[in-house]
């Protein structure tokens, strides 16, 4: 017996001492962001498991944790006015684990045949003083025009217009004097600054052009720049085939091939759940332009283009991500700027073939993110004439075939880091970033070209152009920027954007600093007038082919009289390039050296926003229709270019 009470009485000790041991109990937290990587405050985010439901609010740090969770599976939802939402996401919890969750709520949009323009941030102070005119490609794939790719979509921004021959202009002004940027990207050409063949639309995100962006972060520019964000795989399988069905030719009843034929291929989704995203756009491009004036079947410019964007996104943990893309894009075009003066024999043809890596690692501690980018560009492009005869240029008509031929590659390799800092709360709250790049570009190729004949009405030799000289170039150069830039909101009505931008091009032995400064105002407790405005300096890059530019033939002019006896020449024309000359602009400091260019733009801007508010819901939908497009909001604005 008493052998059977000690065994009882150590049983019970046992039993005991496991019951006032604590049990560690499951955890889940959830982080909320915006697409710009801001916390969510007041989102709704509700756990059920079998028929139990647990809800909480996120608050200013976009953080909710739930406590005391059983284990079992569970799904959440994540929900917030005007943002889309999260439904159904299945999570297994483990006993006495701990998950994380970072999620990203994108702004709700509503699909139509126009473009809605809506702000990320609720209060229009935290949007800044640099506001961009976004696109985003849920609201333009559908649209009447069927935009392919990002040059498709700009022209609907207003104050972006596109040129037959192709080339985007904003507010008026040549693409060479903007930039775009892909993913912090710059992709423009080193030579000439054109945009090129610009990322298929099924692959983007988001489109931001801004004409008056005083945030320091954006340079090499003095017009307006576009700002691209592609988008990765999503957590399904999802396949898009657009535009299959072909435009044919048909004259006098007869089909004769092909006119135009633009198939996209689109198919995303995940190669490791939750960890690997894979993302491709393909399309193809077969464009066949008449010209009225000229007779078939020698009327036609045929552009025919190949463009694939591929990226990958690798999940490492809920804050840090890297991001890998490659941007293939051969372009050819034969009888360009085919017109009656210029038949197709007289026409040149065009040939280009550019491809753009890039890998991004992107992450957070302790609040701030850094961001590093490494690309590599590089694009091969020639111009050749249909023969090797003179060309004639008579007023009536050309002859002969086009004079010149091209052969260019170009090159970029660009490393960029980020840095945004945790935001400071003295004295309002401070949005810090700092940024530096490093670009290295090179351009090589010749120019040859053929003579050049001017007649006259009758046929007579007037002018006589010839070319001498000419050797291959290779010139490079190496930029270095450095940013600094706080958007500084003081209040909840009244913010400031300030920073200095400094960029050094090696080429040029010019030194540039460019401070801008902006502001935002809601003089009115409802918010819905906003007065914004800024003041800054910007420079443009220079384009590497002036410094090609020595190397080019130089032209001989000689001038004839009508009897065929010479009356000027040969005049021989010599390529130079000159030097700028000395100036007292403090922001500027430059060599005494040939090439020594600074082109840069004074630019200030004011402008009063105002926010329609619709009270009747019983509008007709035409009358729905004049209002989103007329009167969502009014902006009273006045802008000074000076010294461009």
């Amino acid at each position: 017996m008493m052998s059977l009470a000690i065994v009882a009485l150590v049983i019970l000790g046992s039993l005991t001492a496991q019951a006032q041991q604590p049990t560690r109990q499951s955890q889940v937290r959830v982080t909320v962001h915006d697409q710009a990587g801001k916390p969510l405050e007041a989102v709704r985010v509700v756990m059920t498991h079998l028929s139990d439901e647990t809800q909480q609010q996120t608050g200013k740090d976009g953080k909710v944790v739930f406590t005391n969770v059983a284990p079992g599976d569970y799904s959440f939802t994540v929900s917030k006015d005007g943002y889309e939402t999260l439904t159904e996401r299945s999570i297994q919890v483990e006993p006495a684990a701990t998950l994380e969750f970072n999620e990203i709520l994108p702004p709700k949009v509503v699909v139509k045949d126009s473009v809605t323009i809506s702000a990320t941030a609720e209060n229009p102070v935290e949007q800044g003083a640099s506001t961009a005119t976004e696109l985003r490609r849920e609201q333009v794939k559908n649209l009447p025009s069927k935009p392919a790719t990002v040059a498709d979509t700009l022209p609907l921004v207003p104050g972006v217009t596109r040129t037959p021959e192709g080339e985007i202009r904003i507010e008026g002004s040549g693409e060479h004097r903007g930039a775009m940027v892909v993913n912090a990207t710059d992709v423009t050409d080193p030579a000439t600054g054109q945009f090129g063949l610009t990322v298929p639309i099924d692959s983007v995100e988001t489109v931001n052009v801004l004409k008056n962006p005083y945030l320091a972060q954006y340079g090499r520019f003095t017009t307006g720049i576009v700002a691209v964000e592609t988008r990765r795989g999503g957590d399904k399988w999802n396949f898009e085939l657009n535009d299959v069905l072909p435009d044919f030719r048909i004259r006098s009843l007869h089909l004769r091939g092909l006119k135009e034929f633009e198939p996209r291929i689109n198919f995303n989704g995940p190669l490791i759940a939750n960890k690997l995203f894979f993302s491709e756009s393909l399309q193809y491009s077969l464009m066949k332009v008449p010209v009225r004036t000229l007779p078939f079947p020698f009327n036609e410019t045929k552009t025919e283009s190949f463009n694939s964007f591929t990226q990958l996104d690798y999940i490492i943990s809920p804050t840090h991500t890297v991001t890998g893309t490659l941007h293939v894009a051969p372009h050819h075009a034969n009888f360009v700027n085919l017109n009656f003066f210029n038949p197709q024999p007289v026409a040149p043809g065009f040939a280009r073939l550019d491809y753009r890596a890039a890998m991004m690692t992107r992450r957070e501690s302790g609040g701030t993110l850094i961001e590093s980018t490494l690309s590599l560009q590089d694009s091969d492009s020639r111009v050749t004439g249909q023969e090797r005869a003179e060309m004639i240029l008579t007023p009536t008509g050309n002859r002969g075939n086009y004079f010149s031929e091209q052969n260019r590659e170009t090159a970029r390799q660009e490393w960029i880091e980020l840095l945004t800092l945790k935001p400071l709360t003295r004295f309002g709250t401070h949005h810090v970033k700092l940024g530096t790049a490093l670009a290295h570009t090179t351009d090589r190729g010749q120019f040859i070209a053929r003579p050049v004949n001017i007649l006259d009405a009758t046929g007579q030799l007037i002018k006589r152009i010839e070319f001498s000289g000419g050797k291959p170039y290779n010139r490079g150069d190496l930029e270095v920027d450095f940013f600094a830039q706080d958007r500084w909101t003081i209040t909840p009505q009244f913010g400031i954007d300030f920073g200095v931008r400094v960029e050094r091009q090696n080429l040029t032995g010019a030194l540039r600093a460019a401070p801008r400064i902006g502001l935002a105002w809601t003089p009115f407790k409802d918010q819905r007038t906003t007065v914004r405005g800024g003041i800054g300096l910007f420079y443009d890059r220079v384009p590497l082919s002036v410094y090609a530019f020595a190397r080019y033939p130089e032209q001989v002019i000689t001038t004839y009289a009508p009897g065929g006896t010479i009356l000027d020449g040969p005049r021989r024309f010599i390529n130079l390039t000159d030097q700028a000359a000395a100036s007292e602009f403090p922001f500027i400091h430059r060599s005494k050296k040939p090439g020594n260019f600074a082109p840069y733009s004074t630019a200030w801007n004011i402008e009063v926003e105002h926010a329609f508010k619709i009270v009747s819901e019983a509008l007709d939908e035409a009358t729905m229709d004049v209002i989103e497009r007329h009167a969502d909001m009014i902006q009273i604005g006045a802008r000074n270019m000076q010294n461009f």
